[in-house]
């Protein structure tokens, strides 16, 4: 019997990868410090590289009859709401990126998974009882994620034109986590997004080991990528109308009765106003209004009235930070999991 010890060159690896979508220059940079290619000049080296890719990239990967590196993409539990004008392939990189990411953050995560309710209205109670807030906003909501055993994460660091996402709900062995994708710092954007990957996992749409991928969400910000034209399927409703109660505590969100406003500055006034009554996040409001209206200029301006309103990152950051037991994690993988997300 002929077997073959793998014997993997660094010119066809790395063009093995840039044709799974991952360039030399992206798969280099995410790499520990001590890799050296003359290191695939033996067997232990090749397959220390394909464990490497297998941890680091979420890629499959196998060694050939000839002892060649073969890279395909491990997305058979992946499920993709795309645009119409989206190839699903485009998005395989964000999926393999953010299951990698998940399986690291949930080895390190301090907390257990406690079960969330199927019932977006008891959801929304037991949020703000055990936050003491009357609103349900970006802060509060990361911060019962975690609480709850549910990392949230943020996927930053992806290779030179691939597809952005706009958020991946994902579980690993019935263990769920969240990574955002929407390249936005305002709390009230990542609010929504948010609210609908949590809502897919409180509805069961994701397997036990899985991941369903959105590109746009429907219900607020499709018009903010000046899209528009995401197929609304069953699962997308759900979650839009699952977040959307969540958020609004049951109320309506039509501001001053449906009423236009002349500038910025009544909006954000009218928003502040109603928001505290409401029990609704402010900025949701105005998002609410600019969807209603058609009128996200008026309504990105209104936001410069709302100091501190834009510290989604950062918070997304300081969380993880505070609830990731990083000491876990040897050195490399450490590094690289705060890197991947931009940290």
């Amino acid at each position: 019997m002929n077997t073959k010890t793998p014997v993997v060159s660094a010119k066809s690896a790395y063009e093995s990868l840039a044709a799974a979508g991952f360039p030399k220059a992206y798969v280099t940079r995410l790499l520990p410090d001590w890799w050296d290619n003359a290191l695939f000049k033996t067997s232990g080296g090749a397959i220390e590289f394909a464990s490497i890719l297998r941890q680091r990239l979420g890629v499959d990967v196998r060694f050939a009859q000839s002892g060649e590196l073969e890279v395909t993409g491990a997305n058979n539990h992946a499920r993709f709401k795309r645009r119409s004008t989206t190839a699903e392939r485009e998005l395989h990189i964000c999926a393999t990126l953010g299951m990698a990411l998940a399986r690291l953050a949930l080895y390190c995560a301090r907390l257990p998974y406690a079960p969330l309710p199927n019932d977006p209205a008891a959801l929304g109670e037991f949020i703000r009882a055990s936050a003491d807030k009357s609103t349900i906003s970006f802060e509060v909501l990361l911060d019962f994620c975690w609480r709850r055993g549910v990392p949230v994460l943020f996927l930053k660091d992806l290779p030179r034109g691939s597809k952005r996402i706009a958020g991946m709900a994902s579980q690993v062995d019935g263990r769920p986590v969240v990574v955002l994708g929407y390249q936005s710092s305002q709390d009230s954007r990542q609010l929504f997004v948010l609210a609908h990957e949590l809502a897919h996992i409180c509805l069961g749409h994701v397997t036990a080991t899985g991941a369903l991928i959105d590109e746009g969400l429907s219900a607020v910000t499709d018009a903010l990528e000046g899209g528009g034209d995401l197929p609304s399927d069953r699962e997308e409703r759900q979650a839009d109308a699952f977040a959307l109660t969540l958020l609004r505590n049951g109320r309506a969100s039509r501001l001053g009765e449906g009423a236009r406003f002349a500038s910025a500055a009544e909006l954000a006034v009218a928003a502040l106003a109603e928001g505290g009554s409401r029990g609704i996040d402010v900025g949701h409001l105005i998002l609410s209004y600019a969807k209603e209206h058609d009128d996200w200029l008026t309504a990105n301006q209104a936001f410069a009235y709302l100091p501190g309103s834009t510290n989604a990152l950062a918070l997304v950051r300081e969380r993880f930070i505070a609830n990731a037991d990083l000491d876990r994690l040897t050195e490399e993988n450490r590094s690289y999991l705060l890197s991947v997300q931009g940290f």
